[in-house]
């Protein structure tokens, strides 16, 4: 990285602070986004595209970039405030996306801390997690972006750059959560890969941070990958809720809680 490569995607790994929100009406993503609706169209660098739609209540972000045209690089930030801040301290004139990623909980003394492997140049910043779902995010940051699911995970420390999160939702091109009781309605962002190595990056914004369920958002994923023929080999759900950003600073946008 370091401004050696004429392009980089960037995950980085950062806490945001949570606030209560006033109440909205949620849970009709999956049908206002079958709906004909407004999208634009952004071409970005390295033949990379970006289109955003617009619907109902809620915003879409969907990021294509080419196998080999991006490098990707992890970045352990953990800085509460604003994200448009935070993003500052990695961009360059180089940044295509950074996506935000990554867990915090709270350790025996209730202090809060992150959680999930995290390797950054080679160096290892959050030990890996047990989990017994999702998966870690790699990269050699010269081209190469695989995903690795849980049970392969300790594949991630041999990568100079990793990202633990959680679950996959996208597996060999099918839709691979379920409902369940904890599923609510959040802002998200998940990224997958093809085979080939290709790029697609989804990210699903609400007003009020009630985006969608993990199932109904992979749903989305899933028609938006089919839209673009683009069999994705895995998607990973990145951090939800406020956590949940996409910043492209080439055209000066952002998405998610800021």
């Amino acid at each position: 990285m370091k401004g050696l490569f004429r392009t980089s995607f960037f995950l980085s790994f950062f806490s945001l602070s949570f606030a209560l929100s006033q109440a909205a009406v949620a849970g009709t993503a999956v049908a206002d986004f079958y709906r004909s609706h407004r999208i634009e169209s952004f071409k970005l660098e390295s033949n990379a595209d970006l289109k955003v739609h617009n619907f109902g209540e809620y915003q879409l972000a969907e990021i294509f970039i080419p196998a080999g045209e991006s490098n990707v690089t992890v970045h352990d930030l953990r800085i509460k405030g604003l994200a448009i801040e935070a993003y500052k301290k990695i961009t360059t004139p180089r940044t295509l996306v950074v996506v935000g990623g990554g867990f915090f909980g709270y350790n025996s003394n209730g202090k809060e801390t992150p959680i999930g492997l995290t390797r950054e140049d080679n160096v290892r910043k959050v030990a890996l997690m047990p989990w017994s779902h999702g998966g870690v995010v790699t990269s050699d940051g010269k081209g190469t972006l695989r995903i690795f699911p849980a049970e392969s995970a300790n594949q991630g420390g041999r990568w100079p750059y990793a990202l633990q999160s959680k679950p996959i939702i996208i597996l060999n091109g099918k839709v691979d959560v379920a409902k369940n009781l904890r599923d609510a309605n959040f802002n998200r962002v998940a990224v997958g890969t093809t085979a080939e190595g290709d790029i697609l990056i989804v990210g699903l914004f609400h007003g009020f941070g009630q985006a969608a369920t993990l199932v109904k958002f992979s749903e989305i994923y899933k028609r938006i990958a089919d839209r673009r023929s683009l069999k994705i080999l895995r998607a990973l759900a990145m951090d939800g809720g406020a956590g949940a950003q996409i910043h492209i600073p080439s055209v000066d946008m952002s998405f998610g809680d800021t």
